[in-house]
């Protein structure tokens, strides 16, 4: 990765001592939320935003996953995904998936890999 591509998310240790991080973002030209989470030990990337009511997952609560840890749960409504692929698991939005954000991890930094992206200051 060129440095003057590089975008950095976080380094792995912040990422390590956080139950998850946000950075704002530019998605295909749109500001969002990305949301960076360690799940069984790899790092994953979504766009913060639930494909239900458009809001980020963390809108009522300061959480990404569900009681059991084994789903990324909205929680305004309490749709959950799977924290691997971002498909939704409940009814209304079955098989719908959060949109993932490539992450690629260099000397313990961890930075965004997609070309449609851009920080935030």
């Amino acid at each position: 990765m060129a440095n003057d591509q590089a975008k950095p998310a976080c380094t792995r240790d912040e990422l390590d001592k956080a139950d998850y991080l946000t950075r704002q973002i530019r998605f295909k030209k749109q500001p969002v939320s990305a949301i960076i989470f360690v799940f069984e030990g790899i790092a994953y990337a979504y766009v913060n935003h639930c494909m239900h009511m458009h809001r980020p997952l963390n809108c009522e609560q300061d959480a990404i996953f569900d009681e059991s840890g084994l789903y990324l749960r909205c929680s305004m409504h309490g749709f959950i995904f799977d924290p691997k692929t971002g498909e939704c698991q409940s009814p209304v939005c079955f098989g719908q998936r959060l949109q993932s954000l490539r992450l690629k991890e260099i000397d313990g930094t961890l930075y965004f890999a997609e070309k449609h992206l851009t920080l935030i200051d």
